[in-house]
């Protein structure tokens, strides 16, 4: 009875978690299809630059067929890179899909063998957890250790972006991850296009990363970089990013991160001069 017993709780946690190797993969090339882009505008930007300087030179017509020719190849050369970045990112993030339909797959079947094990010994299964079990909800007495509600009325959170972002960096120092989580996603829900939203984005990510959920944090991290690539914290997304795949043990990988710290808009950055440290 007792090796049972022992196969029943093996099969309701032995089910093997589903892997964050996909989603660094996505998340390491997002960031070189970002990084061939930037090089894409670059080149562009070196086309209109030497029109303007061959007009004002003089130059014959055959020295500028020449040099455009030679920059226009560049650009195309770069737009291909583009495309098959692209569709690697596209295979990547297939596979992730497939990943988590396979995890889904195994669950479902772990779940139909525990309930025919259930019926043949007799066994009641227990109640699902509630709220208050999974440190979601104060339980009865209405509050965490320390006497401070996990859940806040709706009336407490406040209308403007600026307050719900202060509310959750108040919740984040504190430890409560979870509650600062929901704060800032009703936040970049609420609020598209405020001053505050590369701040409010950058917390959210941080909820994940104090969490140490590295996979979840780097993928945040670079919503910022895509959304808001001109931001402080984008810069500081690089900078965490590379921390986090530094935790899951990907030094080649955290080293694009600090790089990409040290460019463009952020080379002048405080994050700039803590990842040359790294670099």
């Amino acid at each position: 009875m007792s090796a049972l017993l022992l196969m029943v709780a093996g099969l309701a946690w032995g089910a093997p978690s589903p892997t964050s190797e996909m989603a660094r993969q996505v998340s390491t090339a997002q960031l070189r299809v970002a990084d061939v882009e930037a090089q894409l505008v670059e080149a562009e930007l070196r086309i209109e630059e030497l029109q303007e300087w061959v007009s004002h030179q003089g130059r014959s017509a055959a020295d500028r067929l020449e040099n455009l020719d030679e920059v226009n190849t560049e650009v195309a050369r770069l737009r291909g890179a583009i495309e098959v970045m692209q569709f690697e990112l596209s295979q990547v993030k297939q596979a992730v899909e497939e990943q988590q339909l396979g995890q889904e797959k195994r669950q479902l079947h772990a779940e139909l063998r525990l309930q025919q094990i259930e019926t043949f010994l007799g066994v009641t299964p227990p109640p699902p957890p509630t709220d208050a079990d999974l440190g979601l909800a104060p339980a009865e007495g209405g509050s965490e250790t320390g006497g401070e509600p996990v859940e806040l009325a709706p009336a407490e959170v406040p209308a403007d972006a600026n307050g719900k972002l202060e509310l959750g960096v108040e919740h984040m120092s504190a430890g409560r991850q979870g509650v600062a989580r929901a704060i800032l996603k009703g936040a970049v829900a609420a609020h598209v296009g405020s001053k505050e939203m590369p701040e409010i984005r950058y917390r959210l990510a941080e909820t994940f990363f104090n969490e140490q959920g590295w996979a979840a944090a780097v993928s945040e991290f670079n919503k910022v970089i895509n959304n808001h690539p001109s931001s402080e914290w984008a810069c500081w997304s690089y900078y965490r990013q590379g921390e986090a795949f530094e935790s899951l043990g990907k030094g080649d990988g955290a080293k694009a991160f600090y790089a990409g710290a040290t460019e463009g808009p952020c080379k002048g950055s405080e994050a700039a001069a803590k990842a040359r440290e790294k670099l």
